[in-house]
C-alpha cells in the first residue's frame, strides 16, 4: 500500500490512533504497516503527535493547534488563556494550548505545538462544548468556565484586585453570564476561587 491509497482509506479519520487503524484496515494492517507509518512520518507525509498518534501532514496549515488537543490527551477540553484568547477575552497570542484534564498533569511538545495538560478534581470537569474543524471533533470551554479553570489554577498568585485585572488586559466589552461563573466555580470547593470570580463579576459583569 502507498501513501496516496493509504490516505485514501483513511480521510474519514485525518487524525488517528494505530488501535483506530487497526479497524479501519482490518486484514490489510500488518507488521509493514507500521514500518510505513514510521517511513511516512519521516517523509513528511504524516505528522507523529505522540506514540501511537497520527496525523495528515496536510492538516497542519489548516486547523488550529487546539484541534488536536482533545485526541492527543483524553478526556480534556481546551480552556484558560488559548480559549479566552479564541473568545477575545484576552488579546495576547497564546503559543501553548492549555487544556483541563481529569488525568495526571502532562505536556506535550510536538511538531505542531506545545500543549500543557492541567488536572482538576472530576467533580469540576466540564463546561465544554465539541467543535470540528476539518473532520477533526475538539472539547472548547465555554467563556465563563474557561475564566474559572484560570481562577483556580492561578489562584495562588491571583489577589482580586482591579488593578491585577487590569493587568491581564481582559476584554470589559465581552459579555460574560455571572450565573455561569458562579455555577462553574461552584464544583471546585474553594473560597479562593469563589472569592476572584464574586470581584471578577464586580469588575467586570456587575455594570
Amino acid at each position: 500500500m502507498n501513501i496516496f491509497e493509504f490516505k485514501d482509506k483513511i480521510q474519514e479519520l485525518p487524525c488517528f490512533e494505530t488501535k483506530e487503524l487497526r479497524l479501519i484496515l482490518g486484514s490489510d494492517f500488518t507488521s509493514t504497516t507500521l514500518i510505513n507509518l514510521k517511513n511516512w512520518v519521516n517523509k513528511g507525509h504524516l505528522i507523529m503527535l505522540r506514540r501511537g498518534l497520527y496525523a495528515s501532514s496536510e492538516l497542519k496549515n489548516k486547523l488550529d493547534t487546539m484541534a488536536f488537543a482533545t485526541k492527543l490527551y483524553a478526556p480534556s477540553y481546551v480552556s484558560m488563556e488559548m480559549a479566552m484568547n479564541f473568545y477575545g477575552i484576552i488579546p495576547e497570542a497564546v503559543f501553548t494550548v492549555t487544556s483541563i484534564t481529569t488525568r495526571k498533569t502532562k505536556q506535550f511538545a510536538t511538531p505542531i505545538g506545545n500543549f500543557s495538560y492541567q488536572k482538576i478534581k472530576r467533580e469540576a470537569f466540564g463546561g465544554f462544548e465539541t467543535k470540528k474543524q476539518a473532520g477533526v471533533s475538539f472539547n472548547l470551554a465555554l467563556p465563563e468556565k474557561a475564566m474559572v479553570d484560570f481562577f483556580y489554577l492561578n489562584r495562588n498568585i491571583l489577589d482580586g484586585t482591579k488593578e491585577q485585572f487590569q493587568g491581564y488586559r481582559f476584554n470589559g466589552e465581552f459579555k460574560f453570564n455571572a450565573k455561569k461563573l458562579a455555577q462553574f466555580a461552584k464544583p471546585f470547593q474553594n473560597r479562593k476561587t469563589v472569592f476572584l470570580i464574586q470581584n471578577f463579576i464586580k469588575y467586570y459583569v456587575a455594570k
